[in-house]
């Protein structure tokens, strides 16, 4: 090794030496105030990016430290908004069984009407497989006489050439 390359090395040796011991020297303050800066950048840079959810986020933070106090107007909205609640809820439970019940007698009524439709159904199916049946039937007696009418004619064709 070089002498210059050996006075190089001792110079940057030295200066991390250095660096190590300022970093040691700062304080607990020091970093503290580090830290808080970059928070801050970091919250600066998601509040340009995302404006509404900042907005948001903050009214419900005001929200909630308001509602901590005893007389804050939040605390008093909160109780009428439950009661508010409680009673919304009241009326979409009577809307929802009143519903069920014109369901349950809308399905009563209409029993009858879809037995008849199912029995109307069922015979009409049953004739229609009557009618293909027949007319399978008598397909089927036309191709067997089609099919002896051509035998017999292939076997006088086959005998009249071999006589």
């Amino acid at each position: 090794m070089t002498e210059a390359k050996r006075k190089q090395l001792k110079q940057k040796v030295a200066a991390g030496e250095k660096r190590n011991e300022d970093r040691g020297r700062t304080t607990i303050f020091d970093r503290a105030g580090e830290r808080a800066i970059e928070a801050k950048d970091q919250f600066t840079a998601f509040a340009k990016e995302h404006p509404f959810a900042t907005v948001a986020g903050g009214l419900a933070i005001g929200i909630l430290i308001s509602s901590l106090f005893k007389r804050s107007p939040t605390r008093r909205l909160a109780s009428k908004g439950a009661g508010l609640a409680a009673i919304g809820a009241e009326l979409a439970l009577a809307y929802a069984q009143q519903a069920m019940e014109a369901a349950n007698e809308a399905g009563r009524a209409a029993a009858p009407r879809i037995e008849k439709l199912g029995e109307s159904l069922g015979s009409s199916a049953r004739s229609t497989g009557r009618a293909a049946a027949e007319r399978a039937s008598d397909l089927g007696e036309t191709a067997r006489a089609v099919t002896r009418d051509a035998s017999k004619r292939i076997g006088k064709a086959l005998r009249s050439r071999i006589n």
